[in-house]
């Protein structure tokens, strides 16, 4: 009875902790653990119910769009970069079709460097010319136009806004501010976000334009690069200036000034707003914020109606007659990643926040997240952690799980009806959090279930895992977790080649035929092991290994191909021992020599065993892929075949050679392979250079369709050191079928993986054959 009792005040205690600790974490958010959290909940409410597109130049007049320079627009119009005049003519363009205001997106920092006079001065600056070319180098750029002049011409004719860039670089730049930001009702200084430092656009550009704004995004109170807000006044140099949203509205709707309606910390506050910024006026409309400027997006999934291609609108296609009344932004997305931003419904064009967000202040729509929202999520966790505690100590299990049940299913609905119907943002996940820890706590069971988890994971993994491992999976327990998840994996898989070969020698004899299997399973297992590996399983005379699964490792792909040259290495005394024991026996000896696959990529990692049987393994494209390079292996030659990704990843450590490129299911691009030869020391060695440099000319031969060119290559190959007369009698078969049956056009030197894994053919074809079904390689 005293254990019974003792055990009911230890659950006391520690219920009673978890149920403190945890309000501390909702109010004071160390390590943004409530944040994290919080911002997750909110951004499932998005995705789960995202803002109905309504286009507001339906019921305000005024549409929101952007012009995007696309591929398809430098395909048609020119490459990029841009030049400036280019970017005048978009401005003309869209300021003729009716725009309500032109925005560029993207500052231009930079004077342009295609302009004559910009071109010249690179020119002068070369100290081969003479005074009489630099003199007719200045009389050719006198008298041609100045592109950012022409540009900067084409802003002034019409109402448009640039952008600056702000960043915590600290210095000393200033934009100019086109319109005075003025307050009502207290100081805007203490609640508006300050920045160090900015990068703003040519002045030549600023001076031309009727609005200038900030580009800055946030992530809100997150710091994970996901956009849930778009600030609609910042700080730089002590000067408050406007977002880039902000700046547009306010061109568009030609007022000359901003208002920030402010509450100061001894005001009487308003129900549900904090000390701070209240609302934004411009012209006859007002937006309300969050306190420090912040607008708060509700996303709509992404409307191919508010793209417009460059090249629809430099060309005059009819689509450009959209543009009309619209608050027209310009935007690049052939910038690459930088053109793109994180938002809850995921990667969308860096353009478009701003777009949603103008589209709330034209709408009326706003999200908010009310100052009262904590305290009452505080209070609930509060009260219902108590009663909680109450029927956990008085009434047993059942009654508590009863009432955490309805306290949970409450909370879900509020904050899902607070949200859909007030556009509140209310969390429950973590009231709910912490009545779900005070019901699972419990002394006795952690301390049983650690002993299990240590237990089980010891089990599990002690001959697939190096110690140090080991210890960090007891540690972390959840990274062997039975669930599955996605990583990034590097996959290797090793096999004896000709292993039935090896093995005839033994006939009957099982023992025997168990150790030569021994013999070359355990160096091939010290090699994963000692490169921070894991042990996937065995086949045959093979083996597969993963690398960061289960545990991470920074630089996994490098660790797999070290571990796969030491493996090549440690044969060599592999084969001496069971030459000796041959001898001994009276039996042939027959080398052992293995091939090896090896890929990166994502890859599902978890238990793939049974419910009664754990088996932590992994399934996906690296792994089989990695399988299908080690079938490859014998057909090109050298030990060690390397996927795309993984030489991606390593290709400056390591003497890598091109060898094929491969059409494979699943992947629109060629494949291409690489043989691994040695380390960074051989990589830099002149021999290999000249055997990497002869390479590159024989594929460059080979896929011009340069015959005789790529033959005489593979002469000159051959002769090198380390040459791979495998390879090179494979591509001499392959010439020899071109030029008997010659190519299509559109042949690109892929080749068809069917005919490799086909081991009947003694003949390579080429061309475009029937595709093979593969299959699925065994895992």
């Amino acid at each position: 009875m005293r254990t019974i009792q003792l055990l009911r005040r230890l659950l006391a205690a520690l219920a009673g902790i978890a149920l403190v600790g945890w309000l501390v974490v909702m109010q004071y958010d160390p390590a943004r653990i409530a944040t994290t959290i919080r911002m997750a909940v909110f951004d499932t409410y998005q995705q789960t119910a995202p803002r109905p597109y309504r286009d507001p130049a339906v019921s305000t007049g005024t549409g929101v769009m952007y012009v995007n320079i696309d591929r398809p627009s430098l395909e048609r119009v020119g490459p990029w970069p841009w030049p400036r005049t280019r970017f005048a003519d978009v401005t003309q363009k869209a300021l003729s079709k009716g725009a309500r205001v032109v925005v560029f997106e993207t500052p231009f920092e930079w004077p342009d460097a295609t302009s004559p006079r910009e071109a010249v001065q690179e020119w002068l600056a070369r100290p081969e010319l003479d005074l009489d070319q630099i003199a007719r180098l200045e009389e050719a750029s006198s008298g041609l136009p100045d592109h950012d002049a022409v540009f900067a011409g084409a802003i002034s004719g019409g109402p448009v806004v640039t952008a600056f860039a702000l960043s915590d670089d600290a210095n000393s730049l200033v934009p100019v501010r086109k319109t005075p930001v003025s307050a009502r009702g207290g100081d805007l200084g203490p609640y508006i976000p300050v920045r160090k430092g900015m990068s703003p656009s040519l002045k030549s550009l600023e001076d031309a334009a009727s609005g200038n704004g900030a580009r800055t995004l946030s992530d809100g109170p997150a710091a994970d690069n996901v956009i849930r807000q778009v600030p609609l006044l910042e700080q730089v140099s002590g000067t408050v200036v406007p977002g880039l949203s902000l700046e547009a509205i306010r061109v568009a709707e030609g007022a000359r000034g901003i208002l920030a309606i402010v509450a100061k910390p001894d005001a009487d506050l308003t129900f549900g707003r904090r000390p701070g910024l209240q609302r934004i006026v411009v012209g006859q409309k007002e937006f309300p914020t969050d306190a420090d400027g912040g607008l708060w997006l509700h996303y709509t999934r992404t409307q191919a109606s508010r793209a417009l291609p460059a090249w629809k609108l430099l060309g005059d296609h009819p689509d450009a007659e959209r543009l009309k009344d619209a608050i027209v932004f310009v935007s690049a997305s052939v910038e690459g990643p930088e053109a793109f931003v994180d938002s809850p419904l995921g990667t969308i064009p860096r353009v478009e926040p701003h777009l949603q967000a103008i589209e709330q202040m034209l709408l009326g729509h706003y999200l908010w997240r009310p100052d009262w929202a904590l305290p009452a999520e505080q209070v609930f966790l509060l009260v219902a952690g108590v009663a909680l505690l109450a029927l956990l100590i008085s009434y047993g299990t059942l009654w508590a799980a009863l009432f955490t049940a309805i306290a949970v299913t409450g909370a879900v609905w509020a904050g899902w009806f607070a949200f859909t119907t007030k556009l509140w943002l209310v969390d429950p996940a973590l009231p709910v959090i912490g009545l779900m820890a005070i019901f699972t706590l419990g002394a006795v069971m952690n301390l049983t279930r650690r002993n299990a988890t240590e237990k089980f994971v010891r089990a599990q993994f002690t001959d697939r895992l190096a110690p140090k491992h080991i210890s960090a999976l007891v540690r972390e327990p959840a990274l062997a977790a039975p669930e599955g998840r996605f990583t990034p994996v590097t996959a290797l898989s090793a096999d004896v080649r000709g292993f039935h070969r090896v093995a005839e020698p033994f006939g009957p004899d099982a023992s025997g035929l168990a150790s030569l299997i021994t013999n070359i399973h355990e160096p091939l297992t010290r090699c994963v092991l000692r490169h921070d590996g894991m042990v996937d399983r065995f086949v045959g005379g093979g083996m597969n290994a993963l690398w960061n699964a289960p545990v991470a490792r920074e630089g996994h792909t490098v660790q797999a191909c070290q571990a796969a040259l030491r493996m090549v290495a440690e044969l060599e005394p592999v084969n001496r021992d069971l030459e000796r024991d041959a001898r001994r026996a009276h039996r042939p000896f027959i080398p052992v020599s293995i091939s090896i696959g090896i890929e990166r990529g994502d890859a599902v990692v978890g238990n793939l065993g049974s419910g009664n049987v754990y088996d932590f393994s992994a399934i996906g494209g690296a792994v089989n892929e990695a399988q299908l390079l080690q079938r490859l292996s014998r057909r090109y030659g050298p030990a060690i075949i390397v996927g795309a990704e993984a030489r991606d990843r390593v290709k400056d450590k390591f003497a890598l050679l091109e060898i094929d490129q491969l059409r494979l299911d699943g992947r629109i691009d060629p494949w291409r392979v690489y043989a691994l030869l040695g380390d960074p020391i051989m990589g830099a060695n002149p021999k290999f250079r000249a055997l990497h440099e002869a390479h590159e000319a024989l594929f460059k031969a080979y896929r011009a369709r340069d015959w005789a060119a790529a033959r005489l290559v593979i002469a000159e190959c051959r002769k090198l050191s380390g040459a791979i007369r495998t390879l090179y009698d494979l591509y001499e078969e392959r010439i020899d079928r071109l030029e008997q049956s010659p190519p299509d056009k559109d042949w690109n030197g892929v080749h068809e993986i069917a005919d490799l894994l086909a081991p009947a053919k003694s003949k390579v074809a080429i061309g475009k054959p029937e595709a093979a079904d593969l299959g699925e390689a065994p895992v």
